[in-house]
């Protein structure tokens, strides 16, 4: 049996995010998500396979106008 590095802890609807680029925070509800990381800040929602996502501003701190909506299927998350 391995051992791994556990990359997020829960604190009810906040979450400590860590990775290689560094660390980061998000909270929310199932379903929609405020994150705030050495990356950026960014705003995830949706469910049962439709999913939003917006960059609200970058590292630089710049906004960005970048958002995408995404729709997976079961075969698609079968290979995530």
């Amino acid at each position: 049996m391995g051992f791994y590095f556990k990359k997020s802890i829960n604190l009810g609807p906040i979450r400590i995010n860590f990775s290689k680029s560094g660390i980061g925070i998000s909270f929310g509800v199932k379903g929609c998500r405020i994150s705030m990381g050495p990356k950026g800040t960014k705003l995830n929602a949706g469910a049962k396979g439709l999913y939003y996502s917006k960059t609200l501003s970058s590292a630089k701190g710049k906004t960005s106008g970048k958002s995408k909506i995404t729709k997976t299927t079961k075969s698609s998350q079968k290979e995530q």
